[in-house]
Protein backbone atom coordinates (compact mmCIF):
# COMPACT_ATOMS: atom_id res chain seq x y z
CA UNK A 1 0.00 0.00 0.00
CA UNK A 2 0.96 3.32 -0.84
CA UNK A 3 0.37 6.91 0.48
CA UNK A 4 -1.90 7.46 -2.45
CA UNK A 5 -3.90 4.43 -1.90
CA UNK A 6 -5.83 5.54 1.33
CA UNK A 7 -9.16 7.40 0.55
CA UNK A 8 -8.86 10.58 1.26
CA UNK A 9 -13.07 11.32 0.96
CA UNK A 10 -13.84 9.22 3.63
CA UNK A 11 -15.57 9.64 6.72
CA UNK A 12 -13.82 9.67 10.16
CA UNK A 13 -15.10 8.66 13.77
CA UNK A 14 -12.31 5.73 14.10
CA UNK A 15 -9.23 7.16 15.01
CA UNK A 16 -7.39 4.03 16.16
CA UNK A 17 -7.89 2.11 12.57
CA UNK A 18 -7.46 5.38 10.57
CA UNK A 19 -4.10 5.60 12.60
CA UNK A 20 -3.49 2.27 11.25
CA UNK A 21 -4.52 2.74 7.78
CA UNK A 22 -2.31 5.88 7.99
CA UNK A 23 0.71 4.49 9.21
CA UNK A 24 0.65 1.43 6.66
CA UNK A 25 0.41 3.34 3.94
CA UNK A 26 3.24 6.17 4.90
CA UNK A 27 5.59 3.17 6.15
CA UNK A 28 6.07 4.32 9.31
CA UNK A 29 5.89 1.31 11.86
CA UNK A 30 3.63 2.98 14.96
CA UNK A 31 2.21 6.07 16.45
CA UNK A 32 3.78 6.71 20.03
CA UNK A 33 1.79 9.50 21.62
CA UNK A 34 2.09 10.59 25.07
CA UNK A 35 0.19 12.95 27.27
CA UNK A 36 0.80 13.93 31.34
CA UNK A 37 -1.44 16.09 32.90
CA UNK A 38 -2.98 16.97 29.85
CA UNK A 39 -0.96 18.77 28.01
CA UNK A 40 -1.45 16.74 24.65
CA UNK A 41 -5.19 15.93 23.49
CA UNK A 42 -4.14 14.74 20.96
CA UNK A 43 -3.64 11.80 22.86
CA UNK A 44 -7.38 11.54 24.02
CA UNK A 45 -8.48 12.11 21.00
CA UNK A 46 -6.30 9.28 19.24
CA UNK A 47 -7.73 6.88 21.88
CA UNK A 48 -11.07 8.09 20.79
CA UNK A 49 -12.53 8.27 24.49
CA UNK A 50 -12.00 10.44 27.67
CA UNK A 51 -9.86 9.47 30.75
CA UNK A 52 -10.65 10.05 34.46
CA UNK A 53 -7.66 11.73 36.05
CA UNK A 54 -4.30 10.66 34.80
CA UNK A 55 -1.87 11.80 37.23
CA UNK A 56 1.41 9.83 35.72
CA UNK A 57 2.59 9.76 31.97
CA UNK A 58 0.45 7.69 30.19
CA UNK A 59 1.38 6.43 26.28
CA UNK A 60 -0.86 5.04 24.00
CA UNK A 61 1.15 3.10 21.15
CA UNK A 62 -0.73 2.30 17.92
CA UNK A 63 1.61 -0.57 15.75
CA UNK A 64 1.04 -0.25 11.94
CA UNK A 65 0.42 -4.13 11.75
CA UNK A 66 -1.26 -4.90 15.62
CA UNK A 67 -3.66 -3.87 18.18
CA UNK A 68 -3.00 -0.66 19.96
CA UNK A 69 -1.59 -0.83 23.35
CA UNK A 70 -1.68 1.59 26.59
CA UNK A 71 1.39 1.98 29.19
CA UNK A 72 0.08 3.53 32.23
CA UNK A 73 1.34 4.15 35.78
CA UNK A 74 -0.68 1.10 38.19
CA UNK A 75 -2.12 3.96 39.86
CA UNK A 76 -3.80 5.41 36.79
CA UNK A 77 -4.54 1.94 34.50
CA UNK A 78 -8.06 1.07 36.07
CA UNK A 79 -9.32 4.93 35.26
CA UNK A 80 -9.62 3.71 31.62
CA UNK A 81 -12.71 2.99 29.66
CA UNK A 82 -13.73 -1.27 29.92
CA UNK A 83 -13.29 -1.15 26.40
CA UNK A 84 -9.76 0.78 26.02
CA UNK A 85 -6.75 -1.11 24.04
CA UNK A 86 -4.87 -3.69 26.39
CA UNK A 87 -3.35 -2.03 29.03
CA UNK A 88 0.21 -3.01 31.04
CA UNK A 89 0.90 -1.06 34.34
CA UNK A 90 4.36 0.16 35.41
CA UNK A 91 5.38 0.98 38.97
CA UNK A 92 8.56 3.22 38.45
CA UNK A 93 11.05 4.72 35.99
CA UNK A 94 13.14 1.51 34.73
CA UNK A 95 9.40 -0.54 34.27
CA UNK A 96 7.72 2.31 32.19
CA UNK A 97 11.17 2.19 29.75
CA UNK A 98 11.03 -1.13 29.88
CA UNK A 99 7.58 -1.29 28.63
CA UNK A 100 8.19 1.75 25.85
CA UNK A 101 11.25 -0.40 24.55
CA UNK A 102 8.79 -3.27 24.32
CA UNK A 103 6.43 -1.13 22.28
CA UNK A 104 8.98 0.33 20.41
CA UNK A 105 12.19 -1.77 20.25
CA UNK A 106 11.79 -3.48 16.73
CA UNK A 107 10.51 -0.27 14.66
CA UNK A 108 12.77 1.37 13.01
CA UNK A 109 10.33 4.61 12.37
CA UNK A 110 7.89 6.01 14.62
CA UNK A 111 5.60 9.08 14.80
CA UNK A 112 5.03 11.24 17.82
CA UNK A 113 3.88 15.01 18.43
CA UNK A 114 7.21 16.41 17.14
CA UNK A 115 7.99 19.14 14.59
CA UNK A 116 11.41 19.56 13.23
CA UNK A 117 13.05 23.17 14.52
CA UNK A 118 9.62 24.00 16.01
CA UNK A 119 7.67 24.25 13.16
CA UNK A 120 3.88 23.83 13.17
CA UNK A 121 3.73 24.37 17.06
CA UNK A 122 0.28 22.37 17.06
CA UNK A 123 1.84 19.59 16.60
CA UNK A 124 4.79 20.15 18.91
CA UNK A 125 3.72 18.60 21.85
CA UNK A 126 5.81 16.51 23.06
CA UNK A 127 9.51 18.23 25.40
CA UNK A 128 13.12 17.24 23.63
CA UNK A 129 13.98 14.75 27.03
CA UNK A 130 11.13 12.62 26.01
CA UNK A 131 11.98 12.51 22.20
CA UNK A 132 15.62 11.47 23.48
CA UNK A 133 14.40 8.91 25.18
CA UNK A 134 12.14 7.13 22.45
CA UNK A 135 15.45 7.80 19.95
CA UNK A 136 17.79 5.88 22.52
CA UNK A 137 15.58 2.64 22.03
CA UNK A 138 16.20 2.41 18.41
CA UNK A 139 13.60 4.05 15.90
CA UNK A 140 13.73 7.05 14.55
CA UNK A 141 11.50 10.17 15.16
CA UNK A 142 8.81 11.24 12.74
CA UNK A 143 6.35 13.96 12.66
CA UNK A 144 2.87 12.86 13.27
CA UNK A 145 1.30 15.54 11.94
CA UNK A 146 -0.40 14.05 8.93
CA UNK A 147 -1.90 10.82 10.96
CA UNK A 148 -3.60 12.83 13.34
CA UNK A 149 -4.90 14.62 10.56
CA UNK A 150 -5.77 11.88 9.13
CA UNK A 151 -7.30 9.30 12.30
CA UNK A 152 -8.55 12.75 14.27
CA UNK A 153 -9.66 15.75 12.48
CA UNK A 154 -11.74 14.34 9.50
CA UNK A 155 -15.58 14.48 10.88
CA UNK A 156 -18.14 11.68 11.02
CA UNK A 157 -21.87 12.71 9.57
CA UNK A 158 -22.70 12.94 13.10
CA UNK A 159 -20.06 15.82 13.76
CA UNK A 160 -20.77 17.34 10.50
CA UNK A 161 -24.58 17.70 11.44
CA UNK A 162 -23.48 19.11 14.74
CA UNK A 163 -21.31 21.99 13.24
CA UNK A 164 -23.97 22.72 11.10
CA UNK A 165 -26.76 22.74 14.28
CA UNK A 166 -23.80 25.53 15.74
CA UNK A 167 -22.98 27.41 12.52
CA UNK A 168 -26.15 28.04 11.96
CA UNK A 169 -27.58 29.42 15.87
CA UNK A 170 -24.10 31.58 15.57
CA UNK A 171 -25.37 33.38 11.94
CA UNK A 172 -28.47 33.83 13.70
CA UNK A 173 -27.16 35.29 16.98
CA UNK A 174 -24.52 37.51 15.08
CA UNK A 175 -27.65 39.35 13.53
CA UNK A 176 -29.79 39.58 16.62
CA UNK A 177 -26.87 41.24 18.52
CA UNK A 178 -26.43 43.78 15.73
CA UNK A 179 -30.23 44.37 15.86
CA UNK A 180 -30.17 44.89 19.65
CA UNK A 181 -27.58 47.02 19.53
CA UNK A 182 -29.54 49.09 17.51
CA UNK A 183 -32.55 48.82 19.50
CA UNK A 184 -30.70 49.23 22.58
CA UNK A 185 -28.02 52.50 21.93
CA UNK A 186 -29.31 54.68 24.63
CA UNK A 187 -28.52 52.07 27.26
CA UNK A 188 -24.94 52.80 26.98
CA UNK A 189 -23.89 49.71 26.65
CA UNK A 190 -20.52 48.34 26.73
CA UNK A 191 -18.60 45.70 24.52
CA UNK A 192 -18.34 43.63 27.97
CA UNK A 193 -22.66 43.73 28.06
CA UNK A 194 -22.67 42.65 24.52
CA UNK A 195 -20.27 39.59 25.08
CA UNK A 196 -22.58 38.94 28.09
CA UNK A 197 -25.60 39.03 25.89
CA UNK A 198 -24.13 36.70 23.33
CA UNK A 199 -23.27 33.86 26.00
CA UNK A 200 -26.57 34.14 27.33
CA UNK A 201 -27.82 33.72 23.65
CA UNK A 202 -25.49 30.35 23.23
CA UNK A 203 -26.70 28.78 26.24
CA UNK A 204 -30.13 29.28 25.84
CA UNK A 205 -29.04 28.07 21.80
CA UNK A 206 -28.24 24.92 23.50
CA UNK A 207 -23.98 25.56 22.86
CA UNK A 208 -21.01 25.52 25.18
CA UNK A 209 -18.15 27.40 24.91
CA UNK A 210 -14.80 27.94 26.14
CA UNK A 211 -13.78 31.46 26.00
CA UNK A 212 -15.28 34.58 23.98
CA UNK A 213 -16.60 35.97 22.32
CA UNK A 214 -15.01 39.08 21.34
CA UNK A 215 -17.16 42.20 20.69
CA UNK A 216 -14.80 45.03 20.22
CA UNK A 217 -15.48 48.67 19.39
CA UNK A 218 -13.27 51.36 16.62
CA UNK A 219 -10.31 51.01 17.57
CA UNK A 220 -10.18 48.10 19.26
CA UNK A 221 -11.05 45.92 16.19
CA UNK A 222 -7.91 46.44 15.05
CA UNK A 223 -6.62 43.96 18.45
CA UNK A 224 -7.24 40.49 16.47
CA UNK A 225 -7.85 38.67 19.62
CA UNK A 226 -9.34 41.63 21.33
CA UNK A 227 -11.59 40.51 24.70
CA UNK A 228 -13.97 42.76 26.36
CA UNK A 229 -13.44 43.40 30.38
CA UNK A 230 -15.31 44.47 32.78
CA UNK A 231 -14.09 48.07 33.88
CA UNK A 232 -11.76 48.48 30.40
CA UNK A 233 -14.65 47.70 27.87
CA UNK A 234 -15.63 50.57 25.62
CA UNK A 235 -19.13 52.01 25.74
CA UNK A 236 -20.43 50.97 22.57
CA UNK A 237 -21.79 55.15 20.98
CA UNK A 238 -24.25 55.79 18.14
CA UNK A 239 -21.22 56.26 15.39
CA UNK A 240 -18.70 53.73 15.41
CA UNK A 241 -17.03 50.59 13.78
CA UNK A 242 -17.75 47.14 15.42
CA UNK A 243 -16.28 43.68 15.08
CA UNK A 244 -17.58 40.44 16.63
CA UNK A 245 -15.84 37.60 16.71
CA UNK A 246 -17.93 34.49 18.40
CA UNK A 247 -17.70 31.01 18.33
CA UNK A 248 -18.86 27.64 20.22
CA UNK A 249 -19.99 24.01 19.59
CA UNK A 250 -23.21 22.06 20.33
CA UNK A 251 -23.76 20.90 24.14
CA UNK A 252 -22.82 17.26 24.27
CA UNK A 253 -25.37 14.47 24.91
CA UNK A 254 -22.72 12.18 26.43
CA UNK A 255 -19.57 12.40 27.97
CA UNK A 256 -18.05 11.03 25.02
CA UNK A 257 -19.55 13.33 22.61
CA UNK A 258 -17.21 15.65 20.33
CA UNK A 259 -19.01 18.08 18.70
CA UNK A 260 -17.60 20.13 16.18
CA UNK A 261 -17.32 23.90 17.15
CA UNK A 262 -18.07 26.79 14.56
CA UNK A 263 -16.10 30.01 14.60
CA UNK A 264 -17.77 33.14 12.46
CA UNK A 265 -16.58 36.80 12.45
CA UNK A 266 -18.54 39.98 11.24
CA UNK A 267 -18.23 43.64 10.96
CA UNK A 268 -21.11 46.63 11.50
CA UNK A 269 -20.89 50.21 11.10
CA UNK A 270 -23.34 52.60 13.59
CA UNK A 271 -24.36 55.83 12.52
CA UNK A 272 -23.62 57.11 9.49
CA UNK A 273 -22.66 54.55 6.57
CA UNK A 274 -19.46 53.21 5.93
CA UNK A 275 -16.46 55.50 4.84
CA UNK A 276 -14.87 55.66 1.61
CA UNK A 277 -12.09 53.79 3.52
CA UNK A 278 -13.71 51.27 5.38
CA UNK A 279 -15.89 49.98 2.22
CA UNK A 280 -11.95 50.06 0.67
CA UNK A 281 -10.64 47.61 3.51
CA UNK A 282 -13.89 45.59 3.86
CA UNK A 283 -13.84 44.59 0.18
CA UNK A 284 -9.84 44.02 -0.14
CA UNK A 285 -10.73 41.65 3.05
CA UNK A 286 -13.55 40.09 1.26
CA UNK A 287 -11.97 39.90 -1.56
CA UNK A 288 -9.25 38.13 -0.19
CA UNK A 289 -11.27 35.56 1.70
CA UNK A 290 -13.27 34.63 -1.45
CA UNK A 291 -10.05 34.25 -3.55
CA UNK A 292 -8.93 31.80 -0.96
CA UNK A 293 -12.03 29.55 -1.18
CA UNK A 294 -11.80 29.44 -5.41
CA UNK A 295 -8.50 28.31 -5.00
CA UNK A 296 -9.58 25.89 -2.63
CA UNK A 297 -12.10 24.77 -5.11
CA UNK A 298 -11.18 24.77 -8.06
CA UNK A 299 -7.80 22.88 -6.56
CA UNK A 300 -10.04 19.78 -4.63
CA UNK A 301 -12.43 19.67 -7.60
CA UNK A 302 -9.26 19.00 -10.11
CA UNK A 303 -8.41 16.25 -7.58
CA UNK A 304 -4.80 18.14 -6.63
CA UNK A 305 -5.85 19.49 -2.57
CA UNK A 306 -3.49 22.25 -1.81
CA UNK A 307 -1.47 22.45 1.43
CA UNK A 308 -2.52 25.00 3.72
CA UNK A 309 0.56 27.71 2.88
CA UNK A 310 -0.76 27.93 -0.94
CA UNK A 311 -4.62 28.81 0.79
CA UNK A 312 -3.08 31.19 2.64
CA UNK A 313 -0.87 33.01 0.09
CA UNK A 314 -3.44 33.30 -2.20
CA UNK A 315 -5.40 35.70 0.08
CA UNK A 316 -2.45 37.72 1.10
CA UNK A 317 -1.64 38.60 -2.45
CA UNK A 318 -5.23 40.36 -2.59
CA UNK A 319 -4.34 42.40 0.29
CA UNK A 320 -0.89 42.99 -0.46
CA UNK A 321 -2.51 43.88 -4.05
CA UNK A 322 -4.90 46.23 -2.10
CA UNK A 323 -1.55 48.32 -0.14
CA UNK A 324 -2.65 46.68 3.28
CA UNK A 325 0.06 43.82 3.54
CA UNK A 326 1.66 45.24 6.42
CA UNK A 327 -1.71 45.47 8.50
CA UNK A 328 -2.76 41.45 7.78
CA UNK A 329 -0.96 40.33 10.78
CA UNK A 330 -2.24 36.52 11.23
CA UNK A 331 -2.28 33.12 8.93
CA UNK A 332 -5.45 32.83 6.78
CA UNK A 333 -7.26 30.31 8.87
CA UNK A 334 -7.14 27.30 11.23
CA UNK A 335 -7.95 24.13 11.30
CA UNK A 336 -11.55 23.24 13.06
CA UNK A 337 -13.06 20.53 15.35
CA UNK A 338 -13.87 19.72 18.52
CA UNK A 339 -12.13 22.23 20.13
CA UNK A 340 -12.21 25.72 18.18
CA UNK A 341 -8.72 25.63 16.91
CA UNK A 342 -7.88 21.85 16.24
CA UNK A 343 -5.44 20.29 15.23
CA UNK A 344 -5.45 19.60 11.18
CA UNK A 345 -3.85 21.67 8.67
CA UNK A 346 -3.80 25.08 9.66
CA UNK A 347 -4.61 27.90 6.91
CA UNK A 348 -0.76 29.35 7.34
CA UNK A 349 2.44 30.66 5.07
CA UNK A 350 3.22 33.58 7.77
CA UNK A 351 2.92 32.31 11.43
CA UNK A 352 4.54 28.97 9.84
CA UNK A 353 4.53 27.49 6.59
CA UNK A 354 2.20 24.60 7.39
CA UNK A 355 2.41 22.38 4.21
CA UNK A 356 -0.19 19.83 5.35
CA UNK A 357 -2.59 19.17 2.86
CA UNK A 358 -6.30 20.18 3.16
CA UNK A 359 -7.52 16.77 2.99
CA UNK A 360 -11.66 15.92 2.38
CA UNK A 361 -13.48 15.46 5.52
CA UNK A 362 -11.45 17.72 7.55
CA UNK A 363 -12.99 21.68 8.19
CA UNK A 364 -11.24 25.06 8.47
CA UNK A 365 -12.01 28.81 8.82
CA UNK A 366 -10.98 31.31 5.87
CA UNK A 367 -10.53 34.84 7.84
CA UNK A 368 -7.99 36.86 6.28
CA UNK A 369 -7.94 40.85 8.12
CA UNK A 370 -6.73 44.28 8.34
CA UNK A 371 -6.06 46.06 11.04
CA UNK A 372 -5.52 49.96 10.67
CA UNK A 373 -4.57 51.73 13.79
CA UNK A 374 -8.23 53.34 13.83
CA UNK A 375 -10.30 50.13 12.82
CA UNK A 376 -9.70 46.68 11.64
CA UNK A 377 -11.85 44.42 9.26
CA UNK A 378 -12.18 40.26 9.69
CA UNK A 379 -14.22 38.40 8.10
CA UNK A 380 -14.34 34.56 8.86
CA UNK A 381 -16.70 31.58 7.46
CA UNK A 382 -16.09 28.12 8.40
CA UNK A 383 -15.55 25.81 5.19
CA UNK A 384 -15.51 21.91 5.16
CA UNK A 385 -13.81 19.73 2.15
CA UNK A 386 -16.81 16.74 2.02
CA UNK A 387 -17.26 14.59 -0.89
CA UNK A 388 -18.71 17.32 -3.05
CA UNK A 389 -15.69 19.36 -2.32
CA UNK A 390 -15.93 22.21 0.00
CA UNK A 391 -18.67 23.85 1.36
CA UNK A 392 -19.05 27.12 2.91
CA UNK A 393 -21.58 26.03 6.39
CA UNK A 394 -23.07 29.18 7.20
CA UNK A 395 -23.87 32.54 5.52
CA UNK A 396 -20.71 34.54 4.08
CA UNK A 397 -20.67 38.36 5.08
CA UNK A 398 -20.99 40.55 1.55
CA UNK A 399 -21.89 44.16 2.88
CA UNK A 400 -21.11 45.50 5.73
CA UNK A 401 -23.88 45.63 8.41
CA UNK A 402 -25.36 49.02 8.83
CA UNK A 403 -27.02 49.49 12.46
CA UNK A 404 -29.54 52.15 12.41
CA UNK A 405 -29.05 54.26 16.02
CA UNK A 406 -31.37 57.55 15.25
Amino acid sequence: MSLSDIDLNSFGGKPLDDAREFLQSAGIDGWLTRDYRYTNPVFEAALGKRVGHLTRPVWLWIPSNNEPQILAHEVDSARFPADSPEITAYGNRDQMIAGLKAFVGSASKVAMEYSPLYELPRVGRVDAGTIELIRSLGPEIVSSGDVIQYSTERWTPEQLQSHFFAVDALDNIVKQTFKYIGENIRWALTEHDIAEHIRGRFDRAGLEWDDGPSVAFNEHSSDPHYEPKPGEAAVIRREGWLLIDLWARKKPETPDQRNISADITWTAKLGDPPTAKQQEVFDAVAGARDAAFELLENRVLEGDNPQGWEIDRASREVIEKAGYGKYYVHRLGHSLGYEVHSNGVNLDDWETHDTRTVINGVGVTIEPGIYLPEFGVRSEMDVYLGEDGPEITGNRQTEIVQIETS
